[in-house]
């Protein structure tokens, strides 16, 4: 029994603070006595029988080494389960609503000093050589049970927010410009500004001239539709509730239980979802209104093609088109178009650029028979295809002077490609307007060259390490162009969650009180300033909907 059980125990204990975590990172999950005993008794058992696994072949008929190491091995569970809590409550600090937040800190603080006290006690009794008493035995006992209860006790039940009662937008109509706003995903100053010094970018190297640009800090981890959602909703994830990744149900612990985050670095799916399939890819619920929602509810019209978790089955912009709506087809490319990447360009590069034709193709079709479309927001996701693939050779030749070896002359000459046609688009877009207009051009993270190991076999193989990776939060890009923008403006310090804030002052409308950004008054001119002071007002989400 003592061999049984003191292989068990410890990952039992891991198992049940795997169950509270799992409860922190997902706070929809009812949290009732049930729900939680169930997840604790699933993962206890599952890792549970993980350790006895792992403690048989040192243990088996030698109950006296047993006992010796059960409290080393409840200190290593303690100590595990406080990194996993350390860890994910940084790693998901966006991504989880602040009280939930502080209160997984605080049972990371628990377990911490539960480990300490454990190993203490392991050590003492190691170094004398003394026998564990009843007093030890009891100490580590509730210790172990005190790990439970910490972690059950800070963790706070989720309360959703009420639905505000809709109410109409009291905003005084007048001439505002038209706003575009073009995304590009992956976009990075890295590339841009040597490539406009170089005059390869003649719009793009206008707009830095004569507009405002600064680098975008973006979020960790990089996650694409999260990172999307977040600047065009002007909030964090924990209030959109996009994640970025697709979600499992979780039968398991209750009716409808659904996971939308996982614990990272532990290969969760593979054995924590119990053999569930994610749930069917779709667009996910946003729990926060976009740009494309909030204008018409202020009176201004608009379309939006591309964007992820758009809805547009809400019937709240003008025309709506998903990324889903996008699948690949048959080359839209004519010959000088395909000529502009030479004559061997790879599929990869012309599927990239077949999409984001077609999407910009259908953003000009649609505005155009849309003219009330006051703002239009568009998506085009090839330049993160082309980063991924080519960056690290574009990086190797423009910005740190390495031997220009073939290979990388070739990626370098498919990235500065890109680049040059995005911004013949960019100009296409803005000489198509006449009158008032903002052009808002945004990334909402960047690229970086391929590191680690890719790096280090890159410099033995040539051609290993010419792509890019848009891990670990990597800047993103906002460029402002038009109507009482300020030229040359250099925008530091910015977020991803100021965009939409900016864009909302620039068109002239109040700011809700419920954003977490800030309007990046250094972009706009004096004289836009001094006729647009800054006001404030509730809330966007309580106003009813533009009348169709």
């Amino acid at each position: 029994m003592a061999v049984l059980g003191g292989g068990f125990a410890p990952g039992a204990l891991a198992g049940a603070q795997l169950a509270g975590l799992i409860f922190f990172l997902n706070p929809r999950l009812p949290f009732a006595f049930a729900p939680v005993l169930r997840g604790c008794l699933i993962y206890g058992a599952l890792l549970g029988a993980v350790s006895l696994a792992l403690h048989l072949p040192f243990t088996w008929g030698r109950p006296r080494r047993a006992r010796r190491a059960l409290p080393w091995s409840l200190t290593l569970a303690l100590a595990l389960s406080a990194l996993l809590d350390w860890t994910h409550a940084s790693y998901f600090a966006y991504f989880l609503p602040p009280g939930i937040n502080d209160r997984l800190i605080k049972t990371a603080l628990w377990l911490t000093l539960g480990a300490l006290i454990a190993f203490y006690t392991a050590l003492l009794h190691s170094l004398s050589g003394r026998r564990y008493g009843p007093r030890s035995r009891w100490g580590l006992t509730l210790m172990a049970a005190l790990s439970i209860y910490a972690m059950v006790e800070r963790r706070e039940a989720f309360r959703p927010r009420p639905v505000p009662t809709p109410r109409p937008a009291m905003v005084e109509p007048l001439q505002r410009p038209k706003l575009w706003v073009i995304g590009l995903d992956s976009a990075t100053l890295d590339a841009i500004l040597p490539l406009a010094g170089q005059g390869r970018l003649p719009f793009l190297a206008t707009v830095l001239q004569s507009g405002a640009y600064g680098r975008l800090s973006t979020l960790v981890p990089t996650r694409r539709d999260a990172m999307w959602a977040t600047l065009a909703t002007g909030k964090y994830p924990f209030k959109h509730g996009i994640t970025g990744r697709r979600a499992f149900p979780a039968p398991f612990l209750a009716p409808g239980a659904r996971l939308d985050l996982l614990p990272s670095g532990l290969s969760f799916t593979r054995w924590g979802t119990l053999g569930q399939k994610p749930l069917p890819a779709g667009i996910p619920g946003r729990e926060a209104l976009a740009l494309w929602e909030i204008l018409p509810r202020l009176g201004v019209p608009a379309g939006v093609v591309g964007w992820p978790a758009t809805q547009p089955e809400e019937g709240e912009a003008t025309f709506a088109l998903t990324d889903g709506d996008f699948l690949p087809a048959s080359r839209a490319a004519g010959p000088a178009l395909l000529a502009r990447f030479g004559p061997r360009a790879p599929s990869s590069l012309l599927t990239a650029l077949d999409g984001d034709l077609r999407r910009q193709s259908a953003a000009l079709a649609l505005a155009g028979r849309n003219p009330q479309a006051q703002a239009v927001f568009l998506l085009l996701p090839g330049l993160r295809e082309v980063s991924r693939r080519w960056f690290g050779g574009f990086s190797a030749v423009q910005l740190e002077g390495e031997p220009k070896e073939e290979a990388s002359r070739a990626a370098n000459e498919r990235v500065v490609a890109y680049y040059e046609w995005l911004d013949d688009q960019l100009a296409a877009v803005w000489q198509r307007e006449t009158g008032p207009r903002l052009l808002a051009v945004v990334s909402s993270y960047g690229v970086n060259p391929q590191g680690g190991w890719r790096r280090v076999w890159g410099q033995m193989s040539p051609g290993a390490a010419l792509g890019g990776e848009f891990q670990g939060g990597p800047d993103g890009v906002l460029l402002l162009y038009g109507e009482g923008i300020r030229p040359g403006a250099l925008l530091t310090g910015a977020r991803l969650v100021d965009v939409a804030p900016t864009l909302l002052y620039g068109l002239g409308f109040p700011l809700s009180r419920e954003l977490d950004g800030q309007v990046l008054t250094a972009a706009f001119d004096k004289r836009f300033l001094a006729s647009n002071p800054v006001a404030f007002f509730p809330s966007y989400e309580g106003l009813a909907r533009a009348p169709r």
